[in-house]
């Protein structure tokens, strides 16, 4: 660990006024922090920061995860690594304000942005001077160094089997660290790059080193994306994090855009609370909380078997977050799904047709199919079926046939199509239309990239398997657990080909009953899947608007 280090404060020249926000003694420690921060923010670019990765953490947020952490001790340490202005270790400090017992503690503090380490410090002193004169002891540290160079090597011993001595370790942790991917040759991925797959994102990386540096009953707070939840990219990272620590509190916000204020973070964020794996206890919880936005307004909360937030896909550990009772019940009887579209010979694949770099291929007239293919987008998705043409604008209705797109063309045959993307604010993430050879009288057909389409890799999907899995797909069952499993609203071909499904048996069954009555997705769609595969019709009220409350 590095000793302190002197702070000068900003030149003359800076805009940010810190004597005046000196004199507003009454503030308190996180609303002085925020001043520092805002006037930090408009001195700073919204480019500059996101190059950074630096996100500054807003006020409520910031006193939120602090009331997380339960801090229960009168003697401890914090660290706060990518530390920025302060914030979330203001928010520690006064919450310590509020206990009716004296309190000594200490806090290190990681930053390197020599812009901020002086705001930082700033914050620092003024929680100082405040805890002091409520008769609290509290000394910190702000360490200059990268936060991952300065300890990889406490995971290097562990991946390396080597004996250590005992490191400096912490009671509590809370951070807010940099989101960007990293290159795969930079120091930082060459070091720890055996818990990463692909081009791991930094924060990952804050989190693993975090945990380490955790003492056996120690307690780890992060504000990050949910994108670690689920994905190839993060498997390493997940089977790292379920091995060493356990979770107890996970937070989703249902806005994107509300929980960062002036920053455009659309990316899912989530807070998540992490214990050493040494604090297993039998038949554990994990807390799971819901709010619309950092206003933490209407807050809802339901209490989680561990084992429920859990999932085993494809050799590989997901973590799903249920929110509700409905959730619990539909991801049971998912769970309960033993098949995947691979036992039925079944594939997903994503449209070859990447508009752009087709640009010259596309036309907005269907001249023939000699001269002409149909080109389908999202769009040409109604209902559970294929529409085409349906006209819109930049949009192209068809494809050239010519030597240059006989790789963007695939056989009309019998496909499931599925969007690849949906907004945060549409009902479903999934939707899946039918196309059958039968209705749709040409050779070749485009594809455009924003789709996904189910095959047969060996033979030829039925009509009876192509509306069963359609259906399934459209259900609210489905959409449920989806939304449990990916934060994020683009469906991939890997998501699709690794959910449970029920035997191919009964798939028929499900879409022969779909031609049949036609039904119209929602309440309809639900109760045929719902006969068909004998669940409890009580569930239906709860997909479908009724009683889905939490735990």
């Amino acid at each position: 660990m590095k000793s302190a280090i002197a702070i000068n404060k900003p030149s003359q020249q800076s805009h940010i006024s810190v004597e005046s926000i000196h004199r507003e003694n009454a503030m308190n420690l996180t609303a002085y922090a925020e001043r520092i921060a805002e006037d930090y923010l408009s001195t700073s670019s919204v480019n500059e920061r996101k190059s950074k990765g630096q996100f500054f953490t807003p006020q409520q947020v910031s006193l939120f995860m602090a009331g997380l952490l339960d801090i229960n001790k009168q003697n401890f340490n914090v660290l706060d690594p990518g530390a920025g202005t302060g914030m979330l270790s203001a928010a520690v400090c006064e919450s310590v304000l509020f206990s009716r017992k004296k309190i000594d503690f200490s806090l290190d503090a990681y930053e390197t942005d020599l812009e901020v380490i002086p705001l930082l410090d700033d914050v620092l002193r003024k929680c100082q001077s405040v805890l002091q004169e409520n008769g609290h002891k509290f000394k910190y540290r702000i360490i200059p160094e990268d936060f991952i160079l300065d300890n990889s090597h406490r995971i290097k011993a562990q991946l390396d089997f080597e004996e250590k001595e005992t490191p400096l370790s912490y009671d509590y942790v809370i951070s807010n660290p940099p989101y960007f991917k990293l290159n795969k040759n930079s120091p930082q991925t060459l070091l720890l790059g055996e818990i990463a797959s692909g081009q791991p994102n930094i924060y990952t990386f804050f989190m693993t080193l975090a945990l380490e540096m955790l003492k056996p009953d120690g307690k780890m707070m992060f504000i990050t994306p949910r994108s670690f939840c689920s994905g190839l990219y993060f498997k390493a990272f997940r089977k790292w994090l379920l091995q060493h620590g356990r979770i107890t509190n996970i937070h989703m916000f249902e806005s994107r855009s509300d929980v960062f204020g002036n920053d455009a973070v659309l990316q899912e964020s989530i807070i998540t609370g992490i214990m050493p794996q040494k604090n297993k206890a039998e038949n554990e919880k994990v807390a799971i909380t819901t709010s619309q936005n950092g206003s933490f307004q209407n807050l809802n909360k339901a209490d989680i078997d561990y084992q429920d937030m859990l999932h085993q896909m494809d050799g590989q550990l997901m973590i799903k977050i249920p929110v509700t009772k409905t959730d619990v019940k539909v991801q049971h009887i998912i769970n309960s799904w033993e098949c995947t579209l691979k036992d039925f010979g079944m594939k997903v694949s994503t449209g070859p047709v990447v508009s752009f770099r087709a640009e010259k291929y596309l036309s907005t007239e269907f001249v023939d199919e000699n001269i002409t293919a149909p080109l389908l987008w999202m769009h040409n998705i109604q209902n559970m079926d294929i529409v085409w043409p349906i006209e819109k604008k930049k949009r192209e209705l068809a494809i050239k046939l010519e030597e240059g797109t006989a790789s963007l063309l695939v056989p009309v045959k019998n496909y499931i199509l599925v969007k690849r993307f949906s907004s945060k604010e549409q009902k479903r993430r999934l939707y899946a239309g039918v196309l059958l050879k039968s209705k749709f009288k040409y050779d070749k057909v485009g594809i455009e990239n924003h789709l996904n389409y189910i095959y047969k890799y060996h033979d030829v999907l039925s009509t009876d398997e192509a509306y069963g899995i359609a259906g399934l797909l459209n259900s609210s069952l489905m959409d449920i657990f989806f939304r449990m499993l990916n934060g994020s609203t683009q469906v991939n071909a890997v998501d699709i080909d690794n959910l449970p499904l029920p035997s191919l048996e009964k798939i028929k069954e499900i879409g022969k009953s779909i031609i049949t009555k036609k039904p119209s997705i929602g309440l309809e769609l639900d109760k045929i899947i719902v006969d068909v595969l004998g669940i409890d019709t009580g569930i239906l009220r709860e997909l479908n608007g009724g009683d889905n409350s939490n735990g």
